[in-house]
């Protein structure tokens, strides 16, 4: 039996839910599919930093969106998504003080609310983190999500809407008119390919071959000393091995690494390590001590590895298959595509029912990019950052 539907979105991480929310809402028979079920892949390991330093000012724009949406996620879908403001600090050693500047400047022109910081100013904000010898910048208006609530109150908003949801569904193969699944067929308007890790091999029959590795993202969860008292902003440190903390529930912090290095080890997204490293976790527990006074002698309290979907670039691909008219897709988030799936979301809908997007011009991210050698540039070396 052949089933239809307007557009099938394969994938059921918060990028899926995002689409499939916004296709739905604006009246497209909608069919989510996922393999096992909804949050379960890069997703469900996501820290879920909303901030809006990029060196990139479509970045910039997308992301202040995103902040926007999740700030009012109760008011608009009527459900949590947990997030909660905690500012966060961007720091590079003192030499990349200019390059640092310049990137304010960039995130200010597209909205942004940001400023270099000095020391004194840095004390004001927390005087625990150590700012000797870096250069700093500041978004008081950054924060934290969780990442399970974002996503199950976009899916539940696209049910709303009529949305069909489908877990423990694998999509076997992908066609320009729809997809098989488990040996049946569904036709489809529309295809749009939302799987991270696992979007290459899914693509390739297509004759698109999407430069998507999937690498390790390790994380730990770290346990403040009693005494540390409140906790302090979200931090990006760039200097030394470069790392980042935010805080979590009271008297702890997620720490994780912001090496580009990540790209250099990959993995089976199949086969994934469930802890992380223990000498990640010790050269972690060693630069907290250093950027953060007080936090030594915490201990950890769990730890995972989450997975990446890199490109070359660090940037995503959202954008129309090339061959193709009607299968779209959305991967390669490099480990910073949480805080983009509202617009991400909004853009693959005006793309699937306009035929271009209008909120934002995503000629950026374009899926032929690389083979055009058309590389997006990290403005100042830090790939993360976008």
């Amino acid at each position: 039996m052949t089933r239809t539907a307007d557009a099938v979105v394969v994938g059921g991480g918060v990028m899926g839910a995002s689409i499939a929310c916004h296709l739905a809402e604006r009246g497209a028979d909608v069919l989510l599919l996922e393999r096992r079920h909804l949050c379960s892949g890069p997703t469900r390991h996501s820290t879920a930093i909303v901030r809006l330093h990029y060196t990139q000012p479509l970045l910039v724009r997308m992301a202040a969106h995103g902040l926007d949406v999740y700030r009012s996620f109760d008011e608009r879908f009527g459900a949590s998504a947990g997030f909660t403001t905690c500012g966060m600090l961007f720091g590079v050693p003192e030499g990349g003080r200019e390059t640092l500047a310049a990137n304010v400047e960039v995130g200010l022109a597209a909205g942004a609310r940001t400023a270099l910081v000095s020391a004194d100013e840095v004390a004001g904000i927390d005087p625990r983190v150590v700012a000797e010898g870096m250069a700093y910048c500041y978004e008081p208006d950054a924060g934290y999500c969780d990442p399970y609530l974002a996503t199950v109150g976009f899916a539940a908003a696209a049910r709303r809407a009529g949305a069909r949801i489908e877990t423990a569904t694998e999509v076997t193969s992908i066609d320009p008119k729809g997809v098989e699944v488990g040996g049946a067929r569904v036709d489809a308007g529309a295809v749009v390919v939302a799987t991270g890790p696992w979007t290459r091999p899914l693509l390739a029959p297509l004759g698109y071959t999407a430069p998507i590795a999937p690498a390790p993202a390790e994380v730990g969860r770290y346990r403040l000393p009693e005494e540390f008292g409140a906790a302090p902003p979200a931090v990006a440190d760039f200097s030394g091995m470069q790392f980042y903390f935010r805080p979590a529930e009271p008297g702890f912090l997620e720490v994780g690494s912001l090496a580009p290095e990540h790209a250099s080890r990959p993995i089976d997204p199949d086969d994934p390590l469930e802890s992380a490293q223990p000498a990640t976790l010790a050269a972690y527990e060693s630069a907290l001590a250093d950027r953060l006074r007080g936090a030594g002698g915490g201990h950890w309290r769990g730890a995972w590895t989450g997975i990446y979907d890199v490109t070359p670039d660090w940037e995503p691909v959202i954008d129309r298959v090339p061959g193709t008219e009607r299968v779209f897709v959305a991967a390669g988030f490099s480990g910073h595509g949480f805080k983009l799936a509202p617009a991400v979301g909004l853009s693959i809908a005006e793309l699937v029912l306009d035929g271009a997007t209008s909120t934002f011009d995503l000629g950026l991210l374009s899926a032929d990019r690389f083979e055009r050698g058309a590389l997006v540039g990290a403005r100042y070396g830090y790939s993360v950052l976008g």
